[in-house]
C-alpha cells in the first residue's frame, strides 16, 4: 500500500474508502474538562490535542464516536489506519489497523480536544496531550497474501494485516464476561484484511469486540465469519457493521453493495440486514446464529438476504440511532458527495428517504473523491445531523452538519 497518501477501502457496511484512518478513544481522567470549549462550527477538521501541540497532521477516516458511559461530556472515538505528516507535509509515520481517542464535545460543533488513547492495556490516562497516536486492536494473525500461502506481512513483501473498524455501540443491558454490565463497555465491529498494494488488499474475516473505556482495554474478541477459500474474499453480506442492539433483544447489522455503478454514481444495489439474539450468551460470537433478513422472513443464507428498503443505491451505510428514539441510516450514492438520509423507527422499517444531497465541498473536490460518511447523534441536533467524513482536499477526517 502507498503509505504516502490515504487508499479507498472496502469494509463492513461500506464499499471503497480510505485505508488512512485511525480508531478509537477515551480517557477517565479527561473528566475534569469543563466543555469542548475550541469546539468549531461545522464544516471542520476533527483535530487532537497531538496535532494542536506539535503542528503535524493525521490523517485517518472511519470515524465513529459514542458518549462514554462514565461521563457523557466526553466522547469515545474509533478510526482505521491512520498516516501522521509533519508541520512540513511529510509523512512521518503510520499505523495499519486502527487508533482511538477521547475528548469533550458539544453538540452542533466540531470537537478539537481529543487526546490519543494509548495501546490497550495501557492506562488511559498515561497520554500527555502531545501524545502521538497508537495502535489500538491487535494486528490480526493468520492472514495470507493472493498467492494463498505466504503470510500477509512477510518480509519485503510490502504488506501488512490490519483490523478496521466497521461499526461502533454502547453494548446490552446485560452481563458481559467476568460480571461487567454491557452498558458500560463499547461493542465493535470489523473486517481482517491484507493489504498487498495501493488499492490492493482482501478481507478474510469478521469479527466484533468489546471495549471497556474505564480501563482501556479490549476484554473480549472473536472471529465469527471467515472467507470460504484463499483465493476469494469473504462475501459482502457477512462484511457487517452499523450494529443496533435493538429492546427485541436482537443485535442487528447491515452490509450494502453496488450492484450497478457508472460515472462514479451507484444506479442500483442492495442494503442487506442480520440479526442475532444479544440475550444469549454467545450470540454475537456464534456462527450459526446469525439470520439474514427476506420478505417471507429471516434465514440462515446471506445469499438469500433480500434489501430493507424500496430503491437502494449504496456506495456505502451507516446507521444509528438517535436523540428521537429513532434510526437514521446514511447512504453515499456517488463519488461527489452524494448521499440520501433514510429514517426508520426499528431496524426491519418501513425505511422512508429523503430528498438526494451533496456534503458541503464534496462536489468541487480535486484530487480523489470524498467517503466515509459517517453520522454521530451525540453531536447531531434537531435541525442537523452531524457527518463526518474523509475529505482528500483536505487529507483530513472532516464534520458537516446536514439537514434531516
Amino acid at each position: 500500500m502507498d503509505v504516502n497518501g490515504p487508499t479507498p477501502w472496502a469494509g463492513g457496511v461500506t464499499l471503497p474508502r480510505a485505508v488512512v484512518v485511525s480508531i478509537v478513544a477515551l480517557v477517565t481522567a479527561l473528566a475534569s474538562w469543563s466543555g469542548a470549549l475550541a469546539d468549531m462550527p461545522p464544516p471542520a477538521q476533527v483535530t487532537s490535542l497531538y496535532e494542536t501541540a506539535t503542528g503535524n497532521s493525521v490523517s485517518r477516516d472511519c470515524g465513529y464516536s459514542a458518549p462514554l458511559p462514565s461521563n457523557t461530556a466526553q466522547a469515545f472515538w474509533a478510526f482505521c489506519d491512520t498516516a501522521i505528516y509533519g508541520s512540513a507535509g511529510e509523512l512521518t509515520g503510520f499505523i495499519g489497523g486502527s487508533t482511538a481517542a477521547v475528548g469533550p464535545y458539544t453538540a452542533g460543533q466540531v470537537p478539537t480536544g481529543l487526546r490519543e488513547l494509548p495501546t490497550p492495556p495501557s492506562p488511559a490516562g498515561t497520554t500527555p496531550d502531545d501524545g502521538a497516536p497508537a495502535p489500538f486492536l491487535p494486528s490480526p494473525t493468520g492472514l495470507l497474501l493472493p498467492d494463498g500461502s505466504t503470510p500477509c506481512g512477510s518480509v519485503g513483501t510490502g504488506s501488512y494485516p490490519a483490523s478496521w473498524i466497521t461499526g461502533l455501540t454502547r453494548g446490552p443491558d446485560r452481563k458481559i464476561g467476568s460480571g461487567r454490565n454491557g452498558r458500560d463497555l463499547f461493542f465493535l465491529t470489523y473486517i481482517n484484511v491484507c493489504v498487498s498494494g495501493t488499492l490492493q488488499w482482501s478481507v478474510q474475516s469478521w469479527g466484533n469486540a468489546f471495549y471497556d473505556p474505564a480501563t482501556n482495554q479490549v476484554i473480549s474478541s472473536d472471529t465469527v465469519f471467515r472467507r470460504e477459500a484463499t483465493n476469494v474474499d469473504l462475501g459482502w453480506q457477512r462484511q457487517l457493521g452499523s450494529p443496533v442492539f435493538f429492546s427485541d433483544g436482537y443485535l442487528y447489522l447491515f452490509a450494502a453493495h453496488c450492484d450497478d455503478a457508472a460515472f462514479g454514481a451507484c444506479g442500483a444495489g442492495r442494503t442487506i440486514l442480520a440479526r442475532t439474539s444479544w440475550r444469549s450468551s454467545t450470540g454475537w460470537a456464534n456462527v450459526d446464529s446469525y439470520r439474514y433478513w427476506t420478505a417471507s422472513g429471516w434465514v440462515a443464507s446471506p445469499a438469500a438476504a433480500e434489501s430493507i428498503m424500496p430503491g437502494p443505491r449504496p456506495f456505502a451505510v451507516d446507521v444509528n440511532t438517535y436523540q428521537d428514539g429513532r434510526l437514521a441510516l446514511v447512504e453515499q450514492t456517488s463519488i461527489a458527495g452524494h448521499y440520501r438520509l433514510w429514517r426508520a423507527s426499528s431496524p426491519t422499517g418501513p425505511w422512508t428517504s429523503g430528498a438526494e444531497a451533496v456534503v458541503p465541498g464534496c462536489e468541487s473536490s480535486t484530487t480523489n473523491w470524498c467517503y466515509a460518511f459517517i453520522g454521530h447523534p451525540e453531536l447531531s441536533t434537531t435541525g442537523s445531523l452531524l457527518m463526518s467524513y474523509y475529505d482528500p482536499d483536505y487529507a483530513h477526517l472532516r464534520l458537516a452538519a446536514v439537514s434531516w
